[in-house]
C-alpha cells in the first residue's frame, strides 16, 4: 500500500513507531544529486534551491516504489504531483493524506519547530491554498483529511 502524505503530517513518526509494517520512502536520494558524505541529509536541505536534480526523476523513484510495494509494507511518501501522475498512469494505487485547509499556521509552526528552511515553508505554506485544493481533486486515491492536531501515526493503523 502507498500513502502519499502531505509535507508535516509525520511520516517519519509514523515509520518509527510501526517499523514492522511501515516505511518513510524519502525521494530526496531519488530526485537530487545529494552529498556522498550525507551532510545533505535533514530538513534544512530540503527545498535548497542548490539541490541538483536527477535527469531520470521522477521515473527512478517510481520504479523503486514498485519494487518495495513487494514487501507487503505501507509505504509513506511525499504528494509530489508528478510522482501521483505516474502511479495512476500505472495503475497503482495509493492513499492520499493531508490537512484540512484551515490549519495552515499549525503546520508553518510544524515546519519550523522541525527546522524547515525559508524556502521549503515557502513552497508548502506560500502554495499552502492551491496544494491542498490540488490534493482534494484527486479522484484516483482515496483521502485521508487529518483533523487540527493529528498526525499520520493517529490514523494508519485503520488504513
Amino acid at each position: 500500500m502507498i500513502i502519499a502524505a502531505y509535507a508535516g503530517t509525520g511520516k517519519t513518526t509514523a515509520a518509527k513507531l510501526y517499523p514492522e509494517r511501515v516505511v518513510d520512502f524519502v525521494c530526496m536520494p531519488y530526485k537530487y544529486i545529494l552529498a556522498a558524505d550525507g551532510s545533505a541529509d535533514g530538513e534544512s536541505r530540503k527545498a535548497d534551491p542548490g539541490n541538483i536534480m536527477r535527469e531520470d526523476w521522477p521515473y527512478n523513484y517510481i520504479n523503486v516504489v514498485k519494487e518495495n510495494l513487494k514487501e507487503e509494507k505501507t509505504l509513506l511518501i511525499p504528494t509530489d504531483l508528478n510522482v501521483l501522475l505516474l502511479l495512476r498512469h500505472k495503475k497503482i494505487p495509493y492513499t492520499l493524506c493531508y490537512p484540512q485547509i484551515s490549519d495552515k499556521e499549525i503546520y508553518r509552526q510544524r515546519f519550523i519547530n522541525r527546522g524547515n528552511t525559508e524556502e521549503f515553508i515557502g513552497i508548502f505554506i506560500g502554495g499552502w491554498e492551491q496544494r491542498i485544493n490540488t490534493l482534494k481533486q484527486d479522484k484516483y486515491g482515496k483521502h485521508i483529511v487529518l483533523k487540527s492536531n493529528q498526525f499520520l501515526s493517529d490514523v494508519i493503523i485503520g488504513v
